[in-house]
């Protein structure tokens, strides 16, 4: 199951469904307040959006396949805060969850979040780069796009870093060697937030280097996906930075 970045949907992920291996099932979520769901209120806290991805999931709970999650930038966030709800409260340990882009999430952040307003927005989504910004920018979709942003970005400021807390699912981190925001360092503190094996794989580019080299990326999920159910090991080893 894949969960997007902020200001991001799920038709990000929908090119993967050609590269996934055979018996895979793409699951990607949509957040309230965009596209098919523009008509709902957008969820800004950690705390509502992270149960309601989890009540979503409950029909493939009992499904024979396994399953990984994967979140990029935001979308690792919620991801790691789903995969310890169905933990800890469904008694459901994922097989795996692979994080993309994006600090641990018991680290403090490393700058301050940009405001509210649309130039600040505009600036920082800008900066990361991987959107479409003159779509953005249309004063039409603007006005249908701005809400999803604005909250995505408040529940990103409003996550509160704290103490380590451990899921029992291996852990793979994911990020672009230029990523301005998140460190190797930092992606590298993701091993304090598992119980299980952890894994790390860097790729040239910054934030949004999963679009630059898909086919890298591919790739690699494939033998992640492989190595998390036995079938095999890594073909190429994954260079496991010791902090």
């Amino acid at each position: 199951m894949c969960l997007p970045h902020a200001g991001g949907a799920a038709n990000f992920y929908h090119s993967w469904a050609r590269w996934l291996p055979d018996g895979v099932e793409l699951l990607t979520v949509q957040y309230p307040g965009r596209q098919d769901r523009i008509g709902e209120p957008c969820l800004s806290r950690m705390d509502d959006l992270a149960p309601e991805v989890v009540a979503a999931l409950r029909p493939w709970l009992d499904a024979p396949a396994p399953l990984v999650l994967f979140g990029h930038s935001m979308g690792a966030w919620v991801a790691f805060e789903v995969a310890l709800r169905l933990e800890t409260s469904l008694g459901y340990r994922p097989l795996g969850l692979l994080v993309s882009g994006q600090t641990a999430p018991h680290l403090p952040p490393l700058r301050e979040w940009p405001g509210d307003t649309d130039e600040e927005l505009f600036a920082e989504l800008r900066r990361l780069g991987g959107i479409d910004m003159e779509s953005i920018e249309h004063p039409d979709l603007r006005e249908l796009v701005m809400p999803a942003i604005r909250s995505d970005f408040q529940l990103v400021r409003d996550y509160p870093p704290r103490p380590p807390r451990r899921i029992s699912a291996p852990i793979v981190a994911l990020n672009g060697t230029t990523d301005p925001d998140v460190p190797l360092d930092q992606v590298d503190a993701w091993r304090d937030a598992t119980l299980g094996a952890f894994r790390s794989h860097v790729f040239p580019g910054g934030h949004f280097y999963l679009t630059e080299h898909e086919t890298q990326v591919a790739d690699e999920v494939t033998r992640t996906l492989r190595w998390l159910t036995g079938d095999e090991e890594p073909a190429v080893p994954r260079p496991t930075r010791t902090p």
